[in-house]
């Protein structure tokens, strides 16, 4: 039990009691402790001086703060989540029409030891799932990107498909852009298994 819980149980007692007894002057708590804001008796603001209460304000304030932090950290984690899982995935008919479509632009996240041993679909570029965070991040310019993979670095609007063996890393490689802001990517959840068996390769 956080030190003070008791105390705030004694006023949280003293405000039920007084309450019934219809005795109830306007006298607000908000001007000891802000995340509190409602009626009390006199009784149970001159308790307010004891330094149990006060220790139980702070940990009022404290929890509450703590509260509203977690709150807006699983809001931006499910805004995030929500943007990658609502995006659209790329079909095979799509990813075949590619070389018709130049502003679109094709990632394959595996490592470069598998396209070494199995090829690569026409028109993408490699970018390991381990360097996405960073090759999109802000830690990496314009100039550096276009020199690494020999594309300029895409903005956050631009179309993007997103590919791999079997879907599952180019999945956590949409989620990862999704952080920083990229609202257009696809995830080619076929990838190269179905590239290939429909290739004939």
């Amino acid at each position: 039990m956080l030190p003070g819980t008791s105390a705030a149980r004694c006023v949280g007692s003293h405000i039920r009691r007084f309450s019934q007894s219809g005795q109830w002057p306007r006298v607000m708590v908000a001007r000891t402790c802000p995340k509190i804001s409602c009626s009390v008796p006199n009784k149970v603001i001159d308790i307010r001086q004891n330094a149990l209460f006060r220790m139980a304000s702070v940990n009022i304030r404290g929890f509450a703060t703590t509260v509203q932090s977690l709150q807006a950290n699983r809001t931006a984690n499910n805004n995030a989540c929500y943007s990658a899982n609502t995006m659209s995935i790329a079909t095979y008919e799509e990813v075949l029409d590619l070389p018709n479509h130049p502003e679109k632009l094709l990632i394959d996240v595996r490592n470069p030891d598998e396209l070494a041993d199995t090829g690569k679909i026409p028109t993408s570029i490699n970018i390991p799932l381990d360097k996405v965070k960073q090759a999109f991040g802000p830690e990496t310019s314009d100039e550096a990107f276009a020199q690494q993979y020999g594309v300029p670095k895409p903005g956050l609007d631009h179309y993007l498909i997103l590919s791999c063996r079997t879907g599952r890393r180019s999945q956590m490689a949409l989620e990862a852009i999704a952080e920083l802001g990229y609202r257009n990517a696809r995830n080619y959840k076929g990838s190269w298994t179905e590239w290939a068996e429909k290739q004939g390769k």
